[in-house]
């Protein structure tokens, strides 16, 4: 069982944070027992060098479980923060950890407009995403809905309880307008980066 349970909870919990999918529960099992040999041989190396004991082997296995758990979640969350990316593309990595070009271009509160394919659009916050789509069905906030000639049809822009649901399978282009925040050097980026991360938010 110790060679199966803490992959599965570290996989699991990695899965989780990053959006990342674990339908496929034959890959998830093999990789699940990989993975616990891999900590395991990890947690009795830290447990031996600093002389831990535990009162019971019951103890013993949920705490391990519990540094399995803690393990996944911030290997998640470094691995989807922009700023990993950034350093892969600093390091000239032509690769992104996102499975999805969505969740490289776009993040929560972006302002996009999407143009559908009948000539209206709309224009609101990026919140929400389906993952794991190519074409995914988003959420906008604080949004309106234009005509072809430009004129707002529907304004909610000042109503932040109002979201709208778009199928992206109908839109014809959608632009993509970022905040415009000033310029930091990598290292301040990095330092950022870091900050974020110790504080698991």
């Amino acid at each position: 069982m110790p060679y199966v349970i803490y992959g599965y909870i570290y996989l699991t919990t990695y899965y989780w944070i990053t959006f990342k999918d674990n339908t496929n529960f034959n890959n998830l099992f093999i990789k699940s027992v990989a993975v616990s040999f891999i900590l395991k041989t990890i947690f009795e190396v830290i447990t031996y060098r600093f002389n831990i004991n535990f009162q019971s082997n019951i103890l013993k296995t949920f705490m391990f479980v519990f540094a399995s758990a803690c393990l996944g979640l911030i290997i998640g969350k470094i691995t989807v923060h922009k700023y990993f990316n950034l350093l892969l593309h600093k390091m000239h990595i032509g690769r992104t950890t996102n499975t999805n070009i969505w969740d490289d271009v776009i993040r929560p509160y972006t302002w996009v407009r999407v143009f559908m394919k009948d000539g209206s659009s709309y224009l609101g916050q990026y919140r929400y995403g389906e993952p794991f789509k190519s074409e995914p069905i988003i959420v906008l906030a604080t949004y309106q809905k234009l005509d072809k000639d430009t004129d707002v049809v529907i304004d909610n822009s000042k109503n932040i309880n109002e979201f709208i649901m778009i199928n992206t399978k109908d839109f014809d282009r959608i632009e993509i307008t970022y905040q415009d925040l000033h310029k930091q050097s990598f290292v301040s980026k990095i330092q950022q980066y870091i900050r974020s991360i110790l504080r698991i938010r």
